[in-house]
């Protein structure tokens, strides 16, 4: 008996030993901005949905605001597109319930029939909402050619 013991102890040891961890909070919001850039430049409104609350608002460099419905209505009516599109420079922040991803992306914006250097800097602001993180805010920068 003591041998059926000893083999229970070590397999329950064992598994306990390699459970994971729970995830770094910094880490879950950089690596979901990453996951959201994805689902822009592939227009997986989808993606997008999941991640973005619906009370989102992105301030543009203009300061124009743009909430939710209206980005989507804009992907959706393919007024609003990107191509080439890359993130880099991603770091997070978490304070509490409260997460702020800086970054930087590249590539092309689709503007009427034409595309457009897209390079800009921004920060993006997520809420731990019912036990996930949700994008709430974000403002963005142009980042001069000169600057890349």
């Amino acid at each position: 008996m003591r041998t059926a013991h000893g083999i229970v102890l070590m397999l329950l040891l064992g598994a306990a030993a390699g459970a994971a961890p729970p995830e770094d909070p910094v880490r879950q919001v950089e690596s979901l901005e990453r996951e959201l850039v994805a689902a822009i430049a592939k227009t997986d409104l989808t993606a997008y949905d999941r991640i973005v609350a619906d009370d989102y608002v992105a301030i543009e460099a203009s300061g124009k605001e743009n909430p939710k419905a209206e980005i989507l209505a804009s992907y959706r009516a393919g007024t609003r597109r990107y191509t080439n599109l890359e993130i880099f420079d991603v770091r997070g922040r978490v304070f509490g319930d409260t997460a702020i991803v800086g970054a930087r992306t590249k590539g092309l914006r689709r503007e009427g029939d034409r595309d457009i250097p897209n390079n800009v800097h921004y920060i993006r602001v997520y809420a731990r909402r019912d036990g996930r993180w949700r994008a709430v805010a974000q403002k963005s920068s142009p980042v001069p050619d000169a600057a890349q």
